[in-house]
């Protein structure tokens, strides 16, 4: 629930928490959010690893659909990947997507971040 009351908001991801990569920029904009370069550095650093690896779930999760329906005679293995895909793409709806857009927000935010300092 929110913190004034109101519960009837857009749901939020699996574990309560939103992206706020457009705040983000617009505090380091703003002159809000400032960071030395080498901790900035780190933090994009961090971030392109975390966005190479939603990149590399959601090729996962289209090659499971593609081996859904093409699903004549596939091994054990491939049937446990395109089950634990299909659940984890149910569990986390969109959530995945969401971040492949704001992740690139949250690194152009650190790198204006640094360059102000």
């Amino acid at each position: 629930m929110r913190s004034d009351g109101d519960a009837s908001r857009e749901p939020r991801g699996v574990t309560g928490e939103r992206f706020a990569g457009d705040l983000f920029l617009r505090l380091a904009n703003e002159g809000w959010l400032v960071v030395g370069s080498e901790q900035a550095d780190h933090v994009i650093a961090e971030l392109e690893r975390t966005l190479d690896a939603v990149r590399a779930y959601l090729r996962r999760v289209e090659l499971s659909r593609k081996l859904r329906d093409a699903a004549d005679g596939i091994t054990p293995d491939v049937d446990r990947l395109v089950v634990q895909a299909a659940f984890e793409g149910q569990v986390a709806a969109g959530t995945w997507e969401q971040a492949l857009v704001e992740l690139p927000k949250y690194i152009q935010a650190f790198r204006i971040a640094a360059a102000q300092r």
